[in-house]
């Protein structure tokens, strides 16, 4: 009977095991899933990240930031911003990445503001509006609360040491690295092979273009909604030379779809130093869509002057 008891119990502490090692595998596909996943939607991204590292010599951990940022700028409207760098001649990525490590330093907390007289474009060719470093110093602590996310959840995962984390798509198990170039990010030594292919790697486009928005004069007006401020706010930028005032910006949207405006705010300069960089908050989420007629920027003309407006778009991949 003891002998049974003694038998019973191995068994049960047996299966018990068995049991155990079956929910850890699972969770380990799962992990390896997500990441597998997440490399491929971000091919170009590690595709970027090594010609950099390992043609043009740059820091990896430089590299790693330059990308993140203009990731960050995806976000907010810039689209398709990996993509045309990569297209680039090296000389004209070094260039880039150069502005992009200068854009860094007026994100940061408690970093000084950038010189009143530095009027400097940066990014030229990339974006059909005017854009200087006082644009990443006006919006830091939003850039920087999302350049740290995607620093974390992104480029900490797809981007080792001295190359991007490799993924081949023929099958779905982790091995072996046999150049043993490993990540700083837990997948030292590990190559992950996964089967499928993402958007972003068969060279499909994610995002809309920029088009002319006219706003529609018939539109109901909106009640105020909880949804969070990021979701509510919209990118504003003017001209060189020809700013708005924050009257003339509630008075445009006002008089076009109602009383939808919670709050605008406009870049603080030193006296005869015009503002170039703005944002405007509405009432409820519901109201950019229209606004951007469903896209994810605009320019509008504001008594007679040029006035772009973007929104902030997470991305589908290691956003919050």
């Amino acid at each position: 009977m003891q002998l049974l008891k003694a038998l019973s119990f191995a068994a049960f502490f047996n299966l018990l095991l068995l049991i155990s090692q079956a929910v850890y595998m699972l969770q380990n596909m799962a992990g390896i899933g997500s990441l597998v996943d997440l490399l491929l939607f971000y091919t170009l991204e590690r595709i970027l990240y090594n010609r950099m590292v390992c043609s043009l010599r740059q820091n990896s951990q430089q590299v790693k930031k330059a990308i993140a940022l203009w990731l960050m700028l995806e976000e907010i409207g810039y689209r398709d911003l990996i993509r045309t760098i990569n297209s680039f001649d090296n000389a004209t990525i070094e260039s880039l990445f150069y502005e992009a490590l200068q854009c860094l330093l007026c994100i940061h907390p408690n970093s000084p503001p950038p010189f009143e007289s530095d009027e400097t474009p940066i990014f030229t060719g990339l974006f059909d509006e005017p854009m200087n470093p006082r644009f990443f110093y006006y919006n830091r602590e939003f850039m920087y609360k999302r350049y740290m996310h995607i620093m974390e959840t992104v480029c900490d995962q797809i981007f080792g040491e001295t190359k991007a984390v490799e993924v081949d798509e023929s099958s779905l198990r982790p091995a072996i690295n046999p150049f043993g170039e490993g990540s700083s990010t837990g997948h030292e030594g590990v190559a992950v092979y996964a089967a499928g292919t993402s958007s972003r790697a068969s060279g499909q486009v994610i995002g809309e273009t920029s088009r002319q928005s006219s706003l529609n004069p018939d539109a109901s007006e909106f009640n105020p909604g909880q949804t969070p401020e990021d979701s509510r706010t919209m990118f504003l930028t003017f001209s060189l030379g020809y700013p708005l005032s924050r009257d003339e910006i509630i008075d445009f949207f006002t008089s076009n779809c109602g009383e939808v405006v919670q709050n605008v705010f406009i870049e603080s300069t030193q006296p005869g130093k015009d503002p170039q960089f703005g944002r405007i908050v509405f009432a409820n989420s519901l109201v950019i869509p229209r606004v951007l007629n469903g896209q994810t920027k605009a320019k509008f003309m504001v008594n007679r002057k040029h006035l772009w407006a973007r929104i902030y778009v997470p991305r589908r991949r290691g956003s919050s």
